[in-house]
Parts: C-alpha cells; sequence; structure tokens
C-alpha cells in the first residue's frame, strides 16, 4: 500500500503525542541518553540526508523509551514510510537552514521536557513541532 506524505504525516499527529505519557513513565537514562545522541548527531550532520537520519533516529528513540513492543513496531513501521522516496523529496524541498535550525531547538525543548517528566509541556512541545513540519512540508 502507499501511504502519501499527508496520511503520514496525519498518523504522526494522532500518534506522537499520544506516546509522550508511556515516555515519560518508562524511559531509562539510557534512552534519555540516546536522544541526547540523536540530537547531537543531528546538529554535526554536513548533509541534510544525515540531518533527516537522525531527525527520524530521535523519533525512534522516543518511540522505543516507551518500552512497549508494539509502539516500537509502529514505528518503525512509520520510519520506513519516511524513508520513501515521496516524503524525502518534499523534505529536502522544504528544506532551509533556517528551518534545520528550527526542528533542531525543538527537539531539543522536546527532550528537555521528557527528562523533566513534563507530560503536558512534552506534548505541546510535540505537537507544536510536528505542525511546523506539515506546514513547511505540506503547506498546511
Amino acid at each position: 500500500t502507499h501511504i502519501s506524505p499527508a496520511e503520514l504525516m496525519a498518523a504522526r499527529l494522532v500518534l506522537e503525542p499520544a506516546l509522550i505519557e508511556m515516555v515519560i513513565g518508562n524511559a531509562t537514562a539510557a534512552d534519555f541518553q540516546r536522544m541526547d545522541e540523536c540530537n547531537h548527531r543531528a546538529e554535526a550532520a554536513t548533509t541534510l540526508e544525515e540531518f533527516e537520519r537522525w531527525d527520524a533516529a530521535l523519533h525512534e528513540a522516543i518511540a522505543q523509551a516507551a518500552h512497549n513492543g508494539f509502539i516500537g513496531a509502529v514505528f518503525g513501521l512509520m520510519n520506513e514510510v519516511r524513508s520513501q522516496g515521496e516524503w524525502g523529496v518534499l523534505k529536502r524541498r522544504s528544506a532551509t537552514p533556517e528551518r534545520r535550525l528550527d526542528y533542531q531547538q525543538e527537539h531539543r525543548a522536546l527532550v528537555a521536557a521528557l527528562k523533566e517528566r513534563d507530560a503536558e509541556r512534552a506534548r505541546a512541545l510535540c505537537l507544536q513541532h510536528l505542525l511546523h513540519v506539515r506546514t513547511n512540508m505540506l503547506g498546511y
């Protein structure tokens, strides 16, 4: 089945904020270390492809921190769709150095809220980030 970028984005907007509670309840120090590593490597990336790879790895690390096999499998599937051509084309077309900096700051703020186990703030930051990505990529 072909999943359009709009369908993937709609699913992410529902699923990613919803798993924040599980992440906050189950994340370990090692999970937070992995998130920090993903952020660090994304910020150090010299190509858009490398940045995108670590961006995807961060979202996956957050999902893995829920420590729920079903959630992990769903996010593995979402990353497969993210790696398909159409998403990549839209991502490259919408990418600017300013947007990349914005995403990096949004990722840092989200991980900080998760570490503080602040579910309300983390959920709001997650949603705000995804809406920002949707506007940049899909124009609405």
